[in-house]
């Protein structure tokens, strides 16, 4: 994922900054009643999980490993998230294993048993191809679940809570069959956005300001060695260029003069804008074209004779929020004609780019911004910076940046949402943004702790806060995974 952008006030139509905000879209004039009638039960379980990302999957998982009856729903027709439709199956291990004294052994229990089936035990990393290894993603994600037990429900959007005083007990769903219930022990919140747990009415936390969002894309059918060709007979640039693309907030001069020629023939704007509160723009990655490398030995895989893709993603910035319905679905309308127009662009101005097309796009804008819950500990950057220790550890989280001895205990009070039980979130619902714990292996992680606490709590027959937290964390400890260091663990009298 590539770091935000500065949005400069020329990128704005008629010279004017983004002054707008995404949620002023609304305009509500009034409000009706919706007439009361019975709702049919279609599922009664022990555990509801609300999301099939990767943090769902991995909690849905877990939650049956323990013997508990566990429904997985899905808003799309395809299970992974990010990892699988969203086409960006980056970040599971490679991300913590900056960090010298990470996950020596893998990450161990679920999320290592389900990696491998990816990678079909190859030698690499799950993201080393993200467009295969996205389609692998969701077909282990739905054998897995499915060999575990776990009722699938996809195309099904969740649109309210059953909750009685401050418990949660189930879920409204739509779907093609309209309008009904699911009644659950324990709902866990994997949704990315905290959609559950703000219906809840659980206290939570937001950014609504450059939630980077984007969806990934491919382009296929072009030349790159003509385009590079192309590219060196215009190096360097000129000074008045620079000044252009400064003025601009372009950072990326892959494709310049060629864009400064279509922004100023009216054609098109490599940097767009969506109405006065976003701003569009794509980071390219140059195609994989003779190797590339394998897995940590070193070794590579040949790449001759494979369709060779450009991998790209948008870049969403600007004062809105990433659950806002109507700012997504403004973006997506910009979105798509921007895409289409950036291809033609390319195919009009750039050498090497002739026939180029639109190989394939992910259905949907992934965000790192957004609600989270109001935890009832929230890990800060603080604590990352001291290698904070918790007694209700779950696993060890290791900053890629920063490193600290024994790294950062991530504990379950984080998993917990204040005033409400019967609720659990992992994910990026139970992430703040900052520090950056939703790295993919963190989210296995802690998905997989969501799981086993839900089941936990069901088998004892008390809220997910009051389980014993010495035999949750055995019960992690028995799944396999590297919770934490061998020291930390017997402090705690884990092992």
């Amino acid at each position: 994922m590539c770091p935000q952008s500065f949005v400069p006030d020329e990128v704005s139509k008629g010279g004017s900054p983004l002054t707008g905000r995404g949620g002023d879209l609304w305009q509500v004039t009034e409000h009706l009643e919706r007439p009361a009638k019975k709702i049919p039960v279609i599922y009664d379980v022990d555990v509801a999980v609300a999301g099939g990302g990767i943090a769902g999957i991995i909690a849905a998982l877990a939650a049956a490993g323990q013997g508990v009856k566990t429904l997985i729903i899905e808003p799309f027709g395809t299970l992974g998230g990010n990892m699988g439709p969203g086409l960006f199956a980056g970040g599971t291990l490679c991300l913590s294993l900056h960090n010298p004294e990470s996950f020596k052994n893998g990450l161990g229990g679920i999320p290592q048993e389900f990696n491998e089936q990816v990678v079909q035990s190859e030698d690499r990393f799950v993201g080393g191809d993200y467009f295969r290894d996205s389609h692998s993603v969701s077909y282990v994600a739905t054998k897995m679940l499915q060999d575990a037990g776990v009722e699938i429900l996809l195309s099904t959007l969740v649109t309210d809570v059953i909750k009685s005083d401050n418990k949660v007990g189930g879920l409204f769903v739509d779907n093609k069959s309209g309008t009904a219930a699911i009644k659950s022990q324990v709902v866990i919140d994997c949704t990315g956005t905290a959609d559950i747990a703000d219906r809840a009415g659980a206290p939570v936390l937001e950014l609504e300001q450059n939630p980077s969002m984007g969806i990934f894309f491919s382009i296929a059918g072009f030349d790159w060695n003509q385009y590079e060709q192309a590219l060196e007979n215009h190096r360097p640039l000129s000074d008045d260029d620079l000044r252009w693309m400064a003025r601009r907030g372009i950072g990326s001069n892959l494709f310049m003069p060629w864009s400064r020629q279509a922004w100023e023939a009216g054609e098109f704007k490599i940097i767009e804008r969506v109405d006065d509160f976003a701003t569009l723009e794509v980071s390219i990655s140059p195609p994989d074209t003779t190797t590339r490398p394998l897995g940590e030995a070193g070794r590579t895989i040949d790449l001759k004779g494979k369709p060779s893709l450009i991998r790209a993603r948008t870049r969403v910035n600007g004062n809105f929020h990433p659950g806002d319905g109507l700012v997504l679905s403004r973006i997506q309308q910009e979105m798509d004609i921007y895409l289409y127009e950036y291809v033609a662009f390319l195919r009009k101005r750039v050498p090497g780019f002739e026939h180029a097309y639109l190989f394939c796009t992910s259905p949907y804008f992934h965000a790192r911004g957004g609600k989270s819950i109001d935890s009832v500990y929230m890990v800060t950057p603080e604590d990352v910076e001291r290698g904070a220790r918790f007694d209700d550890l779950i696993y060890t989280w290791y900053d890629d940046k920063i490193h600290v001895p024994g790294g950062c205990d991530i504990p379950y009070r984080m998993l917990l949402p204040k005033k409400i039980d019967g609720l659990l979130a992992a994910g990026r619902s139970a992430i703040r943004r900052g520090p950056q714990i939703r790295q993919r292996y963190s989210v296995q992680l802690m998905g997989q702790a969501a799981g086993v606490a839900a089941a936990q709590a069901v088998k004892a027959g008390v809220a997910p806060r009051d389980i014993d937290v010495k035999q949750f964390q055995k019960a992690l400890y028995a799944l396999g995974s590297e919770i934490a260091p061998d020291r930390r663990l017997k402090e705690l009298e884990i092992a």
